[in-house]
């Protein structure tokens, strides 16, 4: 394990809500320290743009805004894919805004898919931006961090009806209808502290701007912590609706099926309950889809666990080759890692490698989330 790597799993121990030794003390002392000067810094925007409201831009579509208000993975993107989906089967012309976080196009702004043609690869405009590319035939998916550039392009060039503003509850330059805020029911605020001493983005008593909540992973919290999670919500806002829902398997096909667009359970090579399989991941929170490799059926030999956006190169392919045949398992993946691996490699090399595609399910209040988003367009029932 590199010097960067250490390092970065000793500052995500300290960001966790479990007990510290006294030997911690120092680097929570400074962690402390630097998420005072994060939250003023936090603060002293948002007020900036509650000051001077003239700052932000309106287009002249309805906006809806997906985020969270903690780091890590909450479900953002298959929700994103899932109201797309949903407007466009209202008869609306939805298109997708995301950072493009990581990618050449992040500090720019770009099309990765014109609804038609996908035109970025993950390096040019984001592994996230890609999945959706791919998700979303005939759904406009742009990149770029000024998310009012990409939504004046959205609506201009590519004709959109409604925009899909993806991770930006803390994106304030661009005015919004509603605010979509999702809370991940494993770990919904961690410790109670901002960044890097805990994993809160801003303040708890912002999560007053939220027009929804929906609860994410619902079914790996008990009813107990399901009560909590509701009084914390409703003790910061108490108008707000909650619905939960679930990460769901879509199906699991074979790498190579996958890249040809292939994902028919009819159609493709499926894996048998009780495969021994080894997750790799690179996200926010990859115990999440461990789970669900679990709920599949599959017998977990080994995780494989990088950091969020790692850039899979020749190297992590052939280690993965190695631990596969090690322990007599096929390696299962995410789409949104699939997007980032080297293709040519895998599909020369016959990597035993699986996509697990993964959609998100609304289990309770998913009329009141429709309602919701249909009164702030617009629209009717």
């Amino acid at each position: 394990m590199s010097v960067y790597s250490k390092l970065a799993a000793y500052i995500g121990y300290l960001m966790e809500d479990t007990p510290h030794t006294w030997k911690d003390g120092p680097a929570l002392a400074l962690l402390s320290g630097l998420s005072v000067l994060y939250g003023w810094g936090v603060g002293h925007r948002y007020r900036s743009y509650l000051a001077h409201p003239e700052k932000q831009v309106h287009l002249p579509v309805p906006v809806i805004s997906l985020g969270n208000i903690t780091a890590g993975g909450t479900g953002k993107t298959p929700t994103a894919c899932y109201l797309a989906r949903w407007l466009c089967h209202r008869g609306y012309k939805p298109a997708l805004l995301n950072r493009g976080y990581r990618s050449r196009a992040e500090k720019g702004a770009a099309v990765m898919s014109d609804g038609e043609h996908i035109l970025l690869d993950a390096g040019s405009g984001g592994d996230e931006a890609l999945l959706m590319a791919r998700s979303l035939p005939g759904v406009p998916v742009l990149v770029g961090r000024e998310r009012a550039r990409t939504g004046q392009m959205a609506v201009r060039m590519l004709g959109a009806q409604v925009l899909l503003l993806d991770d930006a509850f803390q994106h304030w330059q661009l005015a919004r209808d509603l605010d979509i805020v999702l809370i991940d029911g494993t770990n919904p605020f961690g410790n109670g502290h901002l960044l890097p001493r805990g994993i809160l983005r801003e303040p708890m008593d912002h999560l007053k701007r939220a027009g929804f909540f929906i609860l994410t992973k619902s079914d790996l919290c008990t009813p107990g912590e399901k009560e909590q999670i509701y009084g914390t919500l409703r003790q910061y806002n108490q108008t707000a609706p909650v619905a939960e829902a679930v990460h769901q398997p879509a199906w699991c096909v074979s790498f190579a099926d996958w890249y040809q667009g292939r994902k028919d359970r009819k159609e493709c090579s499926q894996l048998q309950e009780g495969t021994a399989a080894i997750a790799v991941s690179a996200l926010g929170n990859p115990a999440s889809f461990e789970a669900t490799v679990c709920s599949s059926g599959y017998h977990l030999a080994d995780r494989i666990r990088y950091d969020d956006h790692h850039p899979y190169t020749a190297a992590d392919i052939r280690m993965m080759e190695e631990r596969a045949r090690l322990h007599g398992a096929v390696l299962v993946t995410t789409e949104k890692d699939a997007v980032k691996l080297p293709a040519a490699d895998i599909l020369e090399r016959q990597v035993p490698l699986w996509v697990l595609g993964i959609e998100i399910v609304i289990c309770r209040g998913e009329q009141e989330l429709q309602q919701c988003i249909l009164n702030h367009i617009g629209g009717t029932t």
